[in-house]
């Protein structure tokens, strides 16, 4: 497992705070998770729930959530906003662990992998192993939500690659630092499908100083087929499959799988 997010958890809510628009990711999936939560009534399982975005929403519907997460640095900063929000607190369980091999004390009606987590597992053997710890902690009737992104090509090769570039800058409101992202398409391995972009952070503070932070991630990615491919040997099928968190079957930017155990 890689993308720690060592470097930069810190800007993460920041970030997403201010480079998202409407048709993004975090911008446009918690009301879908929302709805199966509504839809399944029980307790939920979120990998790789980083600083919290998605569980504190769910739990502030009156959802009991289970984080799990690799990174401590962004565990963290979910458990400081825990402690923000106390009336929350009792609907909200933080664990720190590897999505790839897990094991929680109960099974759950819903577990999630949101903003294309699962894709951080670039390993055959994890991913199996992976998708099996899953498939142990769904309850009888739990259904598993997995989304990646949808490659723009099939199959990608080496256009998906580009130079670091200038994406946008912002000026946080609260502390006055001034954040300058970049994004660079570093290499890609098409034999393994798997990418290895960085985003790079030029960040100037109030009192002047400037540091350039930088973080390296690492994601597998599929095509249609080979997700589906692979829930279903983990034994488990596929109920529904959309492109977009409107449950549109048209959009191309996602590919979203809602699964269950096979019966």
């Amino acid at each position: 497992m890689e993308n720690i997010y060592r470097n930069t958890a810190w800007l993460f809510d920041i970030e997403h705070a201010h480079f998202n628009s409407e048709n993004t990711v975090t911008s446009s999936d918690v009301p879908f998770y929302l709805d199966y939560a509504i839809q399944q009534k029980g307790e939920i399982l979120e990998l790789g729930c980083g600083t919290g975005r998605v569980a504190l929403e769910l739990a502030k519907e009156g959802f009991y959530v289970t984080g799990l997460d690799l990174s401590e640095q962004m565990l963290d900063i979910f458990r400081e906003k825990v402690e923000k929000q106390p009336e929350i607190a009792k609907y909200i369980k933080i664990i720190h662990g590897n999505m790839a091999k897990f094991s929680v004390d109960r099974k759950f009606s819903l577990i999630i992998a949101p903003f294309r987590a699962f894709q951080a597992i670039t390993d055959k053997t994890e991913i199996e192993n992976a998708l099996s710890c899953v498939r142990e902690h769904l309850s009888e009737d739990g259904i598993f939500i997995v989304n990646v992104f949808k490659p723009f090509a099939e199959p990608l090769d080496e256009s998906w690659c580009r130079e670091e570039i200038f994406q946008d800058e912002i000026i946080d409101d609260q502390t006055g630092i001034r954040i300058a992202r970049y994004e660079c398409r570093e290499r890609i391995d098409i034999e393994n499908q798997i990418i290895y972009p960085y985003l790079a952070y030029g960040i100037t503070y109030p009192d002047g100083r400037t540091e350039r932070l930088v973080e390296p991630l690492k994601m597998k990615y599929y095509y249609s087929n080979q997700l589906r491919a692979i829930i279903e040997h983990a034994g488990m099928e596929i109920l529904e499959e959309y492109s977009w968190y409107n449950k549109s079957t048209t959009d191309n930017r996602e590919i979203i799988l809602v699964c269950r155990r096979k019966r």
